[in-house]
């Protein structure tokens, strides 16, 4: 790397290390109020909040570092367009065309990197997350069923206990009016919660007895268990309250081949698109990297301009992003090409940039 490169490398890192904290920062913070109901309950520590956000920071970079990449490049190379440097290489034979090198490298060393945040990190986080945020959930509903007050806030379903002690609920009953045909009591002498099989909330029941009447019949049946457990709609009310819940983005690429196995035509190229396209936003970073020359080289005014053509042109790369994504669902675009779509055009449109800053030489730069 020349000292050139290594000049230019400087002053697009500088700006895309700012950017790529103040976003992160900016997602983390909608993440926190998104979940403001859960992460702020009277059962989660600093520590339960914090290991959280650390799961979500991978997630958060595939969408961070395409935007924070095309902003430093953009306003690394256009400083030196500012300050006429780039009009100073072009005297001593150097063409702006050449600047395009350091943002392709810088670009493909943050593209491999995406790449290993969005197939391998980002799944496992969103995973360790989603049982987070349900470990806290599962803590604030224990909190929030005081002694002596009946909890309704499960739909269907009404709960009273005489006492709560170290997170065992002591003469609890259960009111289940989930199927009015046929309405259950049940009385247990102690109860807990636990964590289901299947990832849902559970309460484990301890010496008790079940009343419940057979639908259109008189029968009325009472059956005494020592132990039992009832599901309770508690795995539907983790998944109302846990916006991390049925998250596709947790599943790593393996994962993805087994879903579109099992479905039909319309299934599988719904998820070889959304596999394309989990690889083609980390690629993106390397087309944007290319497109970052010919925008700040030709692009007009200071900072602010940078700033603005930065936004336009990731609103309409995210905007062809969706479009080809789209197109790959529906079958009018192969998957890998509807996920690439915004990649494709973002090349495309570099090149001809690059064409004219080149036949144009210095007199296209102000």
């Amino acid at each position: 790397m020349t000292r050139l490169d290594r000049y230019l490398a400087r002053e697009i890192l500088l700006p895309f290390a700012a950017a790529l904290l103040f976003l992160t920062q900016l997602l983390l913070a909608s993440q926190l109020l998104a979940q403001a109901d859960v992460l702020f309950g009277g059962g989660v520590s600093p520590w339960d909040v914090l290991r959280i956000l650390l799961d979500l920071v991978p997630h958060l970079l595939e969408y961070v570092l395409p935007v924070a990449f095309l902003l430093g490049a953009v306003l690394g190379v256009g400083r030196l367009a500012e300050d006429r440097e780039v009009v100073a290489l072009s005297s001593l034979g150097i063409s702006p065309v050449r600047l395009t090198r350091v943002p392709l490298l810088l670009g493909g060393a943050v593209s491999l990197l995406a790449l290993l945040m969005a197939l391998v990190v980002a799944p496992a986080g969103l995973r360790d997350a989603r049982q987070r945020v349900d470990e806290v959930i599962r803590r604030n509903l224990q909190g929030e069923i005081r002694p002596g007050v009946f909890y309704e806030d499960i739909p269907g379903i009404t709960l009273y206990t005489a006492r709560v002690d170290g997170g065992r609920f002591h003469d609890l009953l259960i009111a289940d009016r989930t199927n009015p045909s046929a309405p259950v009591v049940v009385l247990a002498r102690t109860g807990r919660m636990e964590s289901g099989p299947s990832g849902g909330l559970r309460l484990v029941l301890d010496d008790g007895e079940i009343h419940r009447e057979e639908p259109g019949a008189s029968d009325y049946v009472v059956a005494r268990f020592a132990r039992a457990s009832a599901d309770l709609g508690l795995g539907a009310t983790l998944d109302a309250r846990n916006s991390l819940a049925n998250n596709a983005f947790e599943l790593g690429p393996a994962e993805i081949v087994r879903e579109w196995g099992k479905g039909d035509d319309q299934s599988r190229r719904y998820w070889q698109t959304f596999l394309w396209r989990r690889m083609a936003v980390p690629l993106g970073i390397l087309a944007l990297g290319l497109l970052s020359v010919p925008i700040a080289s030709l692009r007009r005014g200071g900072r602010a301009s940078g700033y603005a053509v930065s936004l336009l042109s990731v609103v309409g790369y995210y905007a062809l992003l969706r479009l080809g994504e789209g197109l790959g669902h529906d079958g009018r675009l192969p998957p890998w090409l509807g996920a690439n779509l915004a990649n494709l055009v973002a090349v495309a449109l570099a090149v001809v940039l690059l064409a004219l800053l080149a036949r144009r030489g210095t007199g296209a730069v102000r």
